[in-house]
């Protein structure tokens, strides 16, 4: 992965290298951890100040990649946002694209959080299709603007192996995988290419979820007409 110049386009290894120096410390003495070892307080110390970095720094790039996207937000804008050195940013992230990642991962862990209370209990194409609708419409409202931002191609941005799965290829994955299991109890075609149809109903969504705000169409009958689409197009005739 490639390091994001920063506003002089000069920064050094050092000056990207150093922490704030309330998190990279182990001055502070003054705690004991079990059994009064005085160094294994100090390192706790640290270690909660820099899981709390961490926890601003998600936030900020949260905040500026939904605003402003990718192309648009700088470490040290990040940096900025979440009130800490511009050097804390390098002890968490990699570079940009390893913090972007780092949000959509999240942004993807939490809707299938969401995606799996909807599921509960729904056996047919029809109930799975409509509540994975649901839940990912409850989610964007709730968090407007993450999961367009969220689903961005990384191969776009990147040309290399970044080692973790894009968001958009974690979500059609978890479609295929759903369709498979409803393969199994014939409620879709055994024709069905399952893994081709899980990328193809992400896209679909993404841009339909697009038309949908942009003509102000309303979410419930967004739903309905699109699981009415996919339920004719997947089930066993």
């Amino acid at each position: 992965m490639m390091t994001e110049d920063t506003e002089s386009g000069t920064e050094t290894a050092a000056q990207t290298a150093v922490p704030d120096a309330e998190e990279g410390s182990m001055a502070d003495t003054g705690e004991r951890g079990d059994g009064g070892d005085v160094f294994t307080g100090a390192a706790r110390g640290v270690s909660r100040r820099k899981q709390e970095s961490r926890r601003k720094l998600m936030a900020a790039a949260r905040k500026l990649f939904v605003e402003r996207g990718y192309h648009d937000t700088r470490p040290q804008d990040i940096s900025r946002e979440a009130g800490v050195g511009h050097g804390t940013f390098y002890l968490h992230f990699e570079d940009k694209l390893d913090c972007f990642i780092a949000f959509a991962d999240e942004a993807a862990t939490e809707l299938d959080e969401v995606l799996q209370v909807h599921l509960q209990g729904k056996g047919t194409l029809g109930e799975v299709v409509h509540e994975i609708l649901l839940a990912t419409v409850e989610y964007s409202a709730v968090n407007p603007g993450v999961l367009a931002s969220a689903l961005t191609d990384v191969s776009v941005l990147w040309k290399g192996d970044v080692g973790r799965k894009a968001p958009a290829t974690r979500w059609a994955e978890g479609w295929t995988l759903v369709l498979d299991k409803l393969k199994e109890v014939g409620q879709v075609s055994a024709d069905v290419d399952t893994r081709l149809a899980g990328y193809l109903i992400v896209g679909a969504i993404k841009q339909g979820g697009a038309y949908a705000q942009r003509d102000h169409i309303d979410l419930h009958v967004y739903i309905d007409r699109v699981t009415q689409l996919f339920v004719r197009a997947l089930k066993t005739q």
